[in-house]
């Protein structure tokens, strides 16, 4: 009598979740049922966010899950996971639909912290999704085209082009790098006076970069300050206002302020019965990246509690560990020991410059940069056919405004 196939249900369609059920896939095994469930229709290179700001295509950004799915034997389900029940193994979502399970794999990634800050929620923008990337880019070109159409009134246009962002761990400053360069741009085509425009960097730490050697921050800083960043550490938010800022010991007039600052695990893990989760609503896993209390239930990327989450790199890891231990689970063999592997960084700042770390060797400016491309195309390539990988990382330098000062104009 034929065996009935194992089900396993995979929460999340980003690296972690996808890698999984790609390394699970590749056993083309018949006792195996494969359902990937995300709400939404393609993985999000969150990475490459602060280019589509910049103008770029978000065909970098955005891969179909159809096009890395394939032909292969997963089932790809459009719905967002509500509460999952590990004594009964079920997943109720918000459609309706329940799963059974016998293994489940958790990669549902984090969410933006703002840490009870009044207004920021509110008012400012963010680089969590592709529409709010777009959402951004959108806000920017419309200032401009704002003041290039009332160039009279100098208090309103350099409030209107002044940009701040909060937060200048990694994200900020890539995203601040990018924009310093960019909005010179912008004010070319929309004619407008670059004395107008500032781009602002604010930190509450003493310095920027944070979780990052002291030389490496003071190298970012010095490039940041060549491209025009105003940097601003030890500067503590107190709250947002429809036009203005306030920091500890300032005000900053603005229009637009990006909330890079923080981020916490995903609200369903800290509803899950029976696990347990860390200070930063992290779930606590076991030594084969099981959440302790569940056996049968796995942690992926951002809301396992381990060395490196919070990286691509780490949830690629994660998803091809939580599939080994799976198939070895089924087979009853020992499962492996999960080793946090250490990543490396490549932090873009402006264009063709970055600062990458490997290990204990640090590499700036032209070489960074290439480091850090080299690496989106590993992430493709991990996800993708490599035809379609190369694809992908081809349409990066493709230009997607969305104003018509600014769109590419086609040929007369």
């Amino acid at each position: 009598m034929a065996k009935n196939p194992s089900r396993i249900v995979i929460v999340g369609g980003g690296f972690g979740g996808v890698s999984c059920a790609l390394a699970l896939a590749s056993r083309c095994s018949p006792n195996l049922a494969i359902t990937l469930i995300s709400d939404k229709p393609h993985l999000e290179y969150t990475a490459a966010l602060y280019r589509v700001v910049a103008g770029r295509s978000p065909l970098e950004v955005c891969i179909p899950l159809r096009d890395i799915i394939g032909d292969l034997p997963i089932e790809c389900v459009r719905d967002t996971a509500a509460s999952i029940d590990p004594a009964k193994r079920t997943i109720q979502c918000t459609s309706g639909s329940a799963y059974s399970y016998d293994y489940a794999v958790l990669g549902l990634g984090s969410k933006i912290a703002y840490f009870g800050i009044p207004g920021m929620q509110e008012y400012s923008f963010n680089l969590k999704s592709i529409s709010a990337a777009i959402r951004l880019q959108r806000h920017l070109h419309e200032m401009f085209e704002q003041t290039a159409a009332r160039n009279d009134d100098r208090d309103d246009d350099a409030r209107r082009m002044r940009m701040v962002i909060v937060g200048a761990g990694a994200s900020g400053v890539e995203l601040a790098g990018e924009l310093a360069s960019y909005l010179r741009i912008l004010s070319e085509k929309h004619h407008v006076s670059k004395d107008f425009v500032d781009v602002d960097l604010i930190e509450a730490s003493p310095r920027i970069l944070p979780p990052f050697p002291a030389t490496v921050a003071r190298r970012v800083e010095q490039r940041l300050k060549e491209l025009g960043v105003n940097i601003y550490a030890n500067r503590t938010m107190v709250r947002e206002e429809l036009q203005e800022v306030i920091l500890k010991g300032m005000t900053i007039k603005t229009e637009t302020v990006v909330w890079t600052a923080g981020v916490k695990a995903h609200d369903l893990y800290a509803l899950i019965p029976g696990i347990e989760t860390d200070k930063k609503g992290r779930v606590v896993v076991d030594e084969y990246l099981r959440a302790k209390g569940a056996d049968h239930l796995f942690i992926v990327g951002d809301g396992a509690a381990t060395k490196y989450s919070g990286m691509a790199q780490t949830a690629i890891h994660d998803g091809m560990v939580a599939a080994e231990n799976i198939i070895r689970s089924i087979n009853g063999a020992a499962l492996a020991v999960y080793h946090p592997k250490q990543p490396y960084y490549a932090l873009p700042v402006g264009p063709r410059w970055a600062a990458a770390i490997v290990g204990p060797v640090h590499v700036y400016g032209y070489g960074g940069w290439i480091l850090r491309r080299i690496a989106d195309l590993r992430y493709f390539l991990n996800v993708l056919p490599v035809t379609k990988a190369f694809r992908v990382f081809r349409e990066g330098r493709s230009i997607c405004e969305v104003c018509d000062v600014c769109s590419p104009q086609p040929p007369p």
